[in-house]
């Protein structure tokens, strides 16, 4: 584990957006786009630094989907070496990012700091980006640890928290949040 002292946020692309507007060149971003989308040129105006990977938030292939890969796994823990203030954003902020700061917390603060990111009522980490960057820890138990915090949690319906999503999506929009991290 390596000592570090970052902030991570964890938000969909509309928090994200205006986070960046309202913080510009305070943090560093790691997004990850579904395929076919491309990155605005408002993510490199805005951070101080950022990597956009590119992939599906899909536990295994599909057709004319990306899966995530071990390599772009490294890639994602290597930039966020150092960062004392990092955004991960993915579509929804609720399956990609959450998975992958989840990973990055365990390398940096442990397992039951990185266990305390995860909400059960808004998140639904993907389990192959945390099962690839379990094989990069150097301590790896992480896989474990979140089959284990999915087992507590299986009960939870995501379902029964839409009303309070849609009221949170809402709220943003009403700040002036519009999503500038991609296209539609």
């Amino acid at each position: 584990m390596e000592p570090t002292n970052t902030e991570i946020r964890i938000a969909g692309y509309l928090a994200a957006s205006l986070l960046l507007e309202r913080e510009p060149k305070q943090w560093h971003a790691l997004v990850l786009l579904d395929s076919g989308k491309e990155a605005s040129d408002f993510i490199q105006e805005h951070t101080v630094s950022h990597l956009c990977l590119r992939f599906d938030d899909i536990e295994e292939p599909r057709v004319n989907k990306l899966t995530p890969t071990r390599s772009q796994i490294a890639q994602a823990l290597e930039f966020a070496k150092g960062k004392d203030k990092l955004l991960v954003s993915c579509r929804a902020g609720r399956g990609r990012s959450v998975a992958l700061a989840y990973i990055i917390c365990c390398r940096t603060r442990g397992i039951s700091e990185a266990l305390n990111l995860l909400d059960p009522t808004r998140h639904r980490p993907n389990r192959l980006v945390v099962s690839l960057g379990d094989t990069l820890l150097d301590a790896p138990c992480a896989l474990d640890s979140f089959d284990d915090w999915r087992r507590r949690h299986a009960h939870v319906q995501l379902s029964e928290y839409y009303d309070e999503m849609e009221k949170e999506f809402e709220t943003l929009e009403a700040q002036g949040a519009t999503n500038r991290i991609c296209g539609p």
